[in-house]
Protein backbone atom coordinates (compact mmCIF):
# COMPACT_ATOMS: atom_id res chain seq x y z
CA UNK A 1 0.00 0.00 0.00
CA UNK A 2 1.25 3.49 -0.86
CA UNK A 3 1.68 5.78 2.16
CA UNK A 4 -0.83 8.64 1.98
CA UNK A 5 1.05 11.95 1.62
CA UNK A 6 4.39 10.16 1.76
CA UNK A 7 6.23 11.87 -1.13
CA UNK A 8 4.97 15.26 -2.30
CA UNK A 9 7.24 15.35 -5.37
CA UNK A 10 6.10 11.94 -6.60
CA UNK A 11 2.46 12.70 -5.80
CA UNK A 12 2.67 16.05 -7.62
CA UNK A 13 4.30 14.39 -10.67
CA UNK A 14 1.54 11.76 -10.74
CA UNK A 15 -1.11 14.49 -10.49
CA UNK A 16 0.56 16.47 -13.28
CA UNK A 17 0.55 13.36 -15.48
CA UNK A 18 -3.19 12.81 -15.04
CA UNK A 19 -3.94 16.52 -15.54
CA UNK A 20 -2.06 16.26 -18.86
CA UNK A 21 -4.09 13.16 -19.77
CA UNK A 22 -7.28 15.09 -18.99
CA UNK A 23 -6.10 17.98 -21.19
CA UNK A 24 -5.27 15.59 -24.03
CA UNK A 25 -8.79 14.11 -23.78
CA UNK A 26 -10.30 17.61 -23.77
CA UNK A 27 -8.39 18.44 -26.97
CA UNK A 28 -9.33 15.10 -28.54
CA UNK A 29 -12.98 15.89 -27.86
CA UNK A 30 -12.74 19.35 -29.46
CA UNK A 31 -12.27 21.57 -26.42
CA UNK A 32 -9.80 24.38 -25.86
CA UNK A 33 -8.34 24.64 -22.38
CA UNK A 34 -5.71 26.07 -20.07
CA UNK A 35 -3.97 23.88 -17.49
CA UNK A 36 -3.57 26.24 -14.53
CA UNK A 37 -1.49 24.18 -12.10
CA UNK A 38 0.83 21.97 -14.21
CA UNK A 39 4.50 22.75 -13.69
CA UNK A 40 3.94 25.30 -10.96
CA UNK A 41 5.74 25.29 -7.61
CA UNK A 42 2.96 27.36 -6.09
CA UNK A 43 -0.73 27.30 -6.89
CA UNK A 44 -2.50 29.54 -9.38
CA UNK A 45 -4.83 31.79 -7.43
CA UNK A 46 -7.65 34.24 -7.96
CA UNK A 47 -7.45 37.46 -5.95
CA UNK A 48 -9.97 40.12 -5.00
CA UNK A 49 -10.76 42.48 -2.15
CA UNK A 50 -13.47 41.30 0.25
CA UNK A 51 -14.43 43.36 3.26
CA UNK A 52 -11.54 45.71 2.63
CA UNK A 53 -8.93 42.94 2.72
CA UNK A 54 -7.13 40.94 0.06
CA UNK A 55 -8.71 37.55 -0.48
CA UNK A 56 -7.04 34.73 -2.45
CA UNK A 57 -8.35 31.32 -3.43
CA UNK A 58 -6.62 28.46 -5.22
CA UNK A 59 -8.01 27.94 -8.73
CA UNK A 60 -9.15 24.60 -10.14
CA UNK A 61 -6.59 22.62 -12.16
CA UNK A 62 -7.94 23.08 -15.70
CA UNK A 63 -10.22 25.64 -17.37
CA UNK A 64 -12.14 24.55 -20.45
CA UNK A 65 -12.79 27.65 -22.57
CA UNK A 66 -15.11 26.05 -25.13
CA UNK A 67 -18.63 27.41 -24.54
CA UNK A 68 -20.20 27.40 -22.06
CA UNK A 69 -16.94 27.15 -20.07
CA UNK A 70 -16.14 24.85 -17.20
CA UNK A 71 -13.44 24.45 -14.58
CA UNK A 72 -12.13 21.09 -13.35
CA UNK A 73 -10.40 20.07 -10.15
CA UNK A 74 -8.65 16.88 -11.27
CA UNK A 75 -7.86 13.95 -8.95
CA UNK A 76 -6.38 10.53 -9.67
CA UNK A 77 -7.81 8.40 -6.89
CA UNK A 78 -10.10 5.57 -5.94
CA UNK A 79 -12.89 5.43 -3.38
CA UNK A 80 -11.86 5.23 0.27
CA UNK A 81 -11.91 1.89 2.09
CA UNK A 82 -15.56 2.48 2.96
CA UNK A 83 -16.49 3.52 -0.58
CA UNK A 84 -16.43 7.33 -0.65
CA UNK A 85 -14.62 10.06 -2.57
CA UNK A 86 -13.07 12.75 -0.38
CA UNK A 87 -11.73 16.28 -0.65
CA UNK A 88 -10.19 18.61 1.90
CA UNK A 89 -12.65 21.09 3.38
CA UNK A 90 -10.45 24.10 2.47
CA UNK A 91 -10.26 22.93 -1.18
CA UNK A 92 -14.00 22.36 -1.34
CA UNK A 93 -14.64 25.84 0.07
CA UNK A 94 -12.28 27.37 -2.53
CA UNK A 95 -14.11 25.54 -5.33
CA UNK A 96 -17.48 26.70 -3.98
CA UNK A 97 -16.23 30.30 -3.82
CA UNK A 98 -15.02 30.04 -7.42
CA UNK A 99 -18.37 28.56 -8.56
CA UNK A 100 -20.22 31.49 -6.99
CA UNK A 101 -17.73 34.01 -8.37
CA UNK A 102 -17.85 32.74 -11.98
CA UNK A 103 -21.41 31.38 -12.11
CA UNK A 104 -19.95 28.63 -14.31
CA UNK A 105 -19.64 24.89 -13.85
CA UNK A 106 -16.89 24.07 -11.37
CA UNK A 107 -16.40 20.34 -11.50
CA UNK A 108 -14.69 17.85 -9.19
CA UNK A 109 -13.38 15.36 -11.76
CA UNK A 110 -11.88 12.02 -10.78
CA UNK A 111 -9.88 9.47 -12.71
CA UNK A 112 -10.82 6.32 -10.77
CA UNK A 113 -7.59 4.34 -10.87
CA UNK A 114 -9.36 1.19 -9.66
CA UNK A 115 -10.68 0.97 -13.24
CA UNK A 116 -7.29 1.38 -14.92
CA UNK A 117 -5.10 -1.13 -13.13
CA UNK A 118 -4.22 0.76 -9.95
CA UNK A 119 -2.58 3.96 -8.77
CA UNK A 120 0.60 3.57 -10.82
CA UNK A 121 -0.95 2.12 -14.00
CA UNK A 122 -1.07 4.40 -17.05
CA UNK A 123 -4.09 2.90 -18.83
CA UNK A 124 -6.64 5.56 -19.72
CA UNK A 125 -10.14 5.46 -21.13
CA UNK A 126 -12.80 8.13 -20.77
CA UNK A 127 -14.93 5.49 -19.03
CA UNK A 128 -12.51 5.73 -16.06
CA UNK A 129 -13.39 9.41 -15.51
CA UNK A 130 -16.26 10.79 -13.42
CA UNK A 131 -17.33 14.35 -12.64
CA UNK A 132 -19.76 16.33 -10.49
CA UNK A 133 -20.57 20.01 -10.16
CA UNK A 134 -19.34 21.12 -6.72
CA UNK A 135 -22.68 22.85 -6.11
CA UNK A 136 -24.33 19.43 -6.23
CA UNK A 137 -21.95 18.23 -3.50
CA UNK A 138 -22.70 21.12 -1.14
CA UNK A 139 -24.64 19.83 1.86
CA UNK A 140 -24.61 16.24 0.59
CA UNK A 141 -21.45 14.90 2.20
CA UNK A 142 -21.83 11.53 3.84
CA UNK A 143 -18.92 11.94 6.25
CA UNK A 144 -16.63 14.57 7.69
CA UNK A 145 -13.33 13.12 8.86
CA UNK A 146 -9.80 14.27 9.48
CA UNK A 147 -6.77 12.94 7.59
CA UNK A 148 -3.26 14.02 6.73
CA UNK A 149 -2.98 15.91 3.48
CA UNK A 150 -0.84 18.46 1.68
CA UNK A 151 -1.19 22.17 2.32
CA UNK A 152 1.08 24.74 0.66
CA UNK A 153 3.12 21.86 -0.78
CA UNK A 154 3.85 20.26 2.60
CA UNK A 155 2.35 17.30 4.42
CA UNK A 156 0.21 18.65 7.24
CA UNK A 157 1.58 18.11 10.74
CA UNK A 158 -1.91 17.52 12.04
CA UNK A 159 -4.91 15.96 10.40
CA UNK A 160 -7.21 18.31 8.52
CA UNK A 161 -10.93 18.05 7.90
CA UNK A 162 -12.14 16.40 4.72
CA UNK A 163 -15.59 15.84 3.30
CA UNK A 164 -16.54 12.46 1.83
CA UNK A 165 -19.35 11.78 -0.63
CA UNK A 166 -20.98 8.78 -2.24
CA UNK A 167 -19.62 8.06 -5.74
CA UNK A 168 -23.28 7.89 -6.83
CA UNK A 169 -23.22 11.71 -7.03
CA UNK A 170 -20.69 11.62 -9.89
CA UNK A 171 -21.63 11.11 -13.54
CA UNK A 172 -19.37 9.72 -16.26
CA UNK A 173 -17.27 12.49 -17.83
CA UNK A 174 -18.32 11.11 -21.21
CA UNK A 175 -21.95 11.81 -20.28
CA UNK A 176 -21.19 15.33 -18.99
CA UNK A 177 -19.27 16.17 -22.16
CA UNK A 178 -21.86 14.32 -24.29
CA UNK A 179 -19.21 12.73 -26.49
CA UNK A 180 -18.73 9.35 -28.13
CA UNK A 181 -15.81 7.20 -27.10
CA UNK A 182 -12.71 7.59 -29.26
CA UNK A 183 -10.71 4.38 -29.48
CA UNK A 184 -7.32 6.11 -29.20
CA UNK A 185 -5.88 6.08 -25.69
CA UNK A 186 -3.27 8.53 -24.44
CA UNK A 187 -0.39 6.50 -23.07
CA UNK A 188 1.85 9.32 -21.84
CA UNK A 189 4.39 9.04 -24.66
CA UNK A 190 3.13 12.00 -26.74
Amino acid sequence: MVEHCGNNGADRALGDYWERVFCYMAATYGRSFTPLQIGRNDSAQAACILGGRWHKEVLPDVTIWTHPGQHHEIKHKNPSRDGYFGLELYRFEALMWFAEETQQDVMYTIHNHDLSGGRDARENHIEHWFTVNVRELDGHWAKLRSHYSYYNGERTKTKIRQYFWSPDLWVPLQEYWQVPVIAEVFDGTR
